[in-house]
C-alpha cells in the first residue's frame, strides 16, 4: 500500500470517530426526558444564586427556548439557557431577582430528548427569594369565542390594575400559557 492511501485511510478513520451522535437501532424512544435533579431543589426558598441547573435522565437538546420559556413574574433580562454536558440544562440569570418573590420558570416544550425529540411537556421549576413559596393559584379555561372550543397556547396575564391602559404599557405581574384543553 502506498503512503498516500495510508494517509487517506488514517484521515478518514480519525474524522469519522470525532462525530457525536446517538446509537442507531433498537426500539424507538417514546419517553420524554425526565427531570431527576434540580440545583437548587425545585421549591427552594431564600434563593440568591445566579444560575439553576436541571439534570435529566437522558441527553437533551433545546428547541426555541427563547420563544417557549416563560418566567413569571418577568425578569428584566431574558435568562441564558444552555445544555451542559448533554444531560443538564443550565439557566443563567442575567438580572437580579426581587426580594421575597416566588419565580416560576415554565420551560413548556423547550427541552427535548436528543434521539427522538420527545418534549418534556409541562416542565416547570419554582424558586423563591423569600422565606416561603407563594402558593396562591388561579385556575380557569380560555374558550375561543367564535368556535366555542378550548384555546391552546394562549397567554394569560395577571396585572395590577391602575388604569385600563396598563395592559398595553407595562409588563404583566404574572403570566402563563393555556394548555391544550385551554386550562391555566
Amino acid at each position: 500500500m502506498n503512503r498516500t492511501a495510508f494517509v487517506l485511510i488514517g484521515y478518514l478513520f480519525f474524522t469519522a470517530c470525532a462525530q457525536v451522535r446517538e446509537p442507531q437501532g433498537g426500539p424507538k424512544d417514546t419517553e420524554p426526558p425526565r427531570l431527576v435533579q434540580a440545583v437548587p431543589a425545585n421549591g427552594s426558598t431564600h434563593f440568591s444564586g445566579g444560575r439553576i441547573v436541571l439534570r435529566f435522565d437522558e441527553r437533551v437538546k433545546l428547541d426555541r427556548v427563547r420563544d417557549k420559556l416563560l418566567v413569571s413574574p418577568p425578569l428584566a433580562a431574558q435568562p441564558d439557557v444552555q445544555v451542559f454536558k448533554g444531560m443538564e440544562v443550565v439557566v443563567g440569570l442575567m438580572a437580579p431577582l426581587e426580594d421575597s418573590t416566588t419565580y416560576t420558570f415554565n420551560l413548556g416544550e423547550a427541552v427535548l430528548d436528543l434521539s427522538e425529540g420527545n418534549p418534556a411537556a409541562g416542565l416547570t421549576y419554582v424558586v423563591s427569594t423569600g422565606a416561603y413559596v407563594d402558593s396562591l393559584t388561579m385556575r380557569g379555561q380560555v374558550i375561543e369565542a367564535r368556535s366555542g372550543l378550548p384555546a391552546a397556547d394562549v397567554p394569560v396575564i395577571l396585572q395590577v390594575a391602575r388604569d385600563t391602559g396598563d395592559m398595553r404599557t407595562t409588563a404583566p405581574t404574572y403570566f402563563t400559557r393555556t394548555k391544550a384543553d385551554g386550562s391555566f
